[in-house]
């Protein structure tokens, strides 16, 4: 038999691998900048250490999925640098084995942080809308991987608000997530606390979720950007969720069931002169249960220049098929609706190619009265050959058919459109697309990388009953730039866009955070 210390082989029972034994761990929680790198070998960076408070040794220790006498498995080690990367304070994360001079098998686990504490002001605009950020946000709260934020806008045209939020990601240790947010946004208005545990790595068989809401929001209904009819929607919900899966590590058939309650209100209608006899939904109290069946495929590939600059990206190929089918009932344990969704994931990763598709489809119905159906198509695709140039085209397009015609998808800048005044483009389908060339030429001062794109964004909004013309379509044309902040910001890129709306003739800047194509 193999003792600790040995470099025997053994039989991995969880992932099939055979390894040498773990004798000890060690952890190296770097700082954000190695300081013993000439890079970064300035006092701005030397600052920055010292005033950030490093992620715990204990924190790193938690989310490894190997531990003290397991066998050595190169597939969990990187599946544990993966998960460590995930987390929104680490900047990198790499886990291997080595043999210390006394011949024992030590696994190495070295991390660096992010800069993780963001205040003060901010300006964005998207569609024409100037929005001031003051914020307050701490994604690693003394270094115990809590997340703490308080987020107050004020907006030209628009309500000011205010939104709270806090995320203990392992309460009390263990493997379940705690989350409390509040959401002032009127046109949000949420309340929310959530307790669950997540299928925190590839052998996980148990996921379950608790959560609770509370809405008090304005919902707006648009035409060509201008609304046309509001109400205010109040009410709670309450919903669990239960997940099992098994199969080998990379395939896994799972079963689960969702159970929800539901007391929805709807008051304070208002309609326009225009539209009198706006169909506004009605009030609602019933409960749902919805088992689900779902069979997947996960692989990762690691890669950069999709999204983000220098940061390594696991990029989830995820391939199967998702189906969920449940009833809703009323308070007196009547048949309200049938509901069914089929969901089709496919990717792939070639020759520097990224294929992602996924196809949804929808149905709310009682018999032969078809309340509501949904169909989605998404595909993006990538290509990262070049390496400063990863060109990207993503193409959508969407259905949601309801009773009185109600007309809720929307295109405009705040939704897949540059240059375009919010919700410009209203129908029951919608089909958006975006041609970008991401530019990453390797100009990095300080800590901030810079970056270009050019793009070409089209699409439309039209009723179901309607035919869509190729002159139909909105579109614009446009330069960016981009300013990668990923070791300094949790925020990752800064984005500045020059569009021309071509149906417009006109020209409009927008800025935000992150890539406008995601």
């Amino acid at each position: 038999m193999a003792s600790a210390g040995s470099t025997a082989e053994i039989e991995d029972t969880v992932t099939g691998l055979s390894g040498p034994l773990i004798d000890s761990i060690h952890i190296e929680n770097g700082e954000i900048f190695a300081e013993d790198s000439s890079k970064y070998d300035l006092w701005i960076f030397q600052l920055a250490n010292r005033l950030h408070i490093k992620t715990k040794k204990y924190v790193i220790r938690r989310e490894l999925l190997l531990k003290e006498g397991d066998p050595f498995s190169r597939r969990l080690a990187d599946e544990t640098e993966r998960n460590l990367r995930a987390l929104p304070f680490l900047w990198d994360a790499r886990v291997n084995l080595r043999q210390s001079p006394k011949g024992k098998n030590v696994l190495e686990v070295s991390t660096a942080d992010s800069w993780t504490l963001l205040g003060g002001i901010s300006i964005s605009r998207t569609a024409g809308e100037t929005v001031y950020h003051i914020r307050g946000e701490e994604q690693n709260l003394l270094g115990t991987g809590q997340y703490l934020s308080l987020h107050y806008y004020i907006r030209d045209t628009l309500e000011d608000y205010a939104q709270f939020t806090f995320l203990e990601r392992r309460l009390f240790s263990s493997r379940f997530y705690f989350q409390v947010c509040r959401d002032g946004n009127p046109e949000i208005g949420m309340t929310s606390l959530t307790l669950g545990k997540p299928f925190y790595s590839l052998d996980t068989r148990f996921s379950a979720r608790f959560s609770y809401i509370d809405w008090d929001r304005r919902e707006d209904y648009y035409d060509r950007g201008i609304i046309i009819a509001q109400d205010k929607t109040q009410g709670q919900q309450l919903s669990m969720y239960g997940g099992y899966r098994f199969g080998s590590y990379n395939d896994k058939l799972q079963i689960g069931a969702e159970i929800f309650y539901k007391d929805i209100s709807i008051v304070e209608k208002k309609a326009s002169v225009s539209h009198p006899d706006f169909p506004f939904p009605e009030d609602s109290l019933y409960y749902a249960v919805i088992p689900e069946l779902s069979i997947h495929n996960y692989q990762y590939v690691q890669t950069t220049h999709i999204d983000k600059f220098r940061r390594v990206e696991d990029i989830l190929l995820l391939n199967g098929a998702r189906l969920r089918f449940g009833r809703a009932f009323n308070d007196d344990n009547g048949k309200i609706y049938d509901l069914a969704e089929l969901r089709i994931n496919y990717a792939k990763f070639f020759k520097n190619n990224l294929l992602l598709l996924e196809i949804t489809r929808n149905y709310w119905l009682n018999g032969s009265r078809d309340f509501r159906n949904k169909a989605n198509i998404s595909i993006r695709y990538y290509n990262n050959g070049i390496s400063w140039l990863t060109p990207m085209l993503g193409i959508r397009y969407d259905e949601d058919l309801r009773e009185g015609n109600v007309a809720s998808l929307y295109l405009g800048e705040n939704n897949g459109l540059r240059g375009y005044p919010k919700n410009y483009s209203t129908g029951e389908k919608r089909i958006a697309g975006n041609i970008e060339c991401r530019i990453f030429p390797g100009i990095n001062i300080l800590s901030a990388d810079l970056g270009a794109v050019q793009f070409f964004d089209f699409g439309k909004s039209w009723k179901y009953d309607s035919n869509l013309r190729f002159r139909d379509l909105l579109w614009s044309v446009g330069i960016g730039l981009r300013i990668g902040v990923e070791r300094v910001s949790s925020a990752k890129m800064m984005r500045f866009d020059l569009a021309y709306a071509g149906k417009l003739k006109d020209w409009q800047i927008s800025f935000g955070l992150g890539q406008y194509v995601k």
